[in-house]
């Protein structure tokens, strides 16, 4: 696949997140303003009800993402998230007609924006891996012989009970072709 085409497939699919997670935000915001006006929360506090309880489900889900990069805990976080997704769903299915299909066609809104969302943060993945340490290396008199550790295959996986392979290096492999050694002079 060029580029031109990965691009082409790429806006296309992201005009389509854009058109679903909208549609779904708007009945699934709809579904929970219809709820909370009718259980006492009128006027604006019912679209400020539909607003927080929808917005909640992606505040959490970047802050998972946050928290996973950081090595951070997430528990409450996600207790939030599935908390959110629930009420939202409950909001979805109490307007419905009282059947399965009624159920599943009136959820369908937080389900359809709650997978969009999902999608759009899994577009990237958070590099677990650790920071790499700056090595200061001293080099060797002349007349010793340095160990230096070879790594065979960085993609197996190191064994705990195993130290790494060491070749024996001798100390004129640190000495420039010029003679002069890796502490800047010559014969030092």
């Amino acid at each position: 696949m060029n580029a031109t085409t990965g691009r082409a497939e790429g806006l296309v699919q992201v005009l389509i997140l854009v058109t679903i997670g909208a549609v779904a935000a708007a009945a699934s915001f709809t579904h929970v303003h219809n709820v909370a006006a009718a259980h006492g929360q009128p006027g604006w506090l019912a679209w400020a009800d539909a607003v927080v309880l929808e917005l909640m489900s992606i505040a959490t889900g970047l802050e998972i993402r946050r928290r996973a990069r950081a090595g951070r805990p997430s528990g409450f976080v996600v207790a939030v998230l599935v908390a959110a997704v629930a009420l939202s769903l409950a909001a979805q299915v109490v307007e419905a007609e009282g059947s399965v299909i009624g159920w599943l066609a009136a959820a369908l809104p937080a389900l359809g924006f709650l997978a969009c969302v999902k999608i759009v943060l899994g577009r990237t993945v958070a590099n677990t891996a650790e920071p790499t340490r700056p090595v200061t290396a001293v080099p060797p008199a002349a007349d010793q012989v340095v160990s230096v550790p070879v790594v065979v295959n960085e993609d197996s996986p190191a064994t705990p009970s195993r130290p790494p392979a060491v070749v024996p290096v001798p100390a004129h492999a640190f000495t420039r072709p010029n003679g002069d050694s890796v502490h800047g002079g010559a014969g030092r």
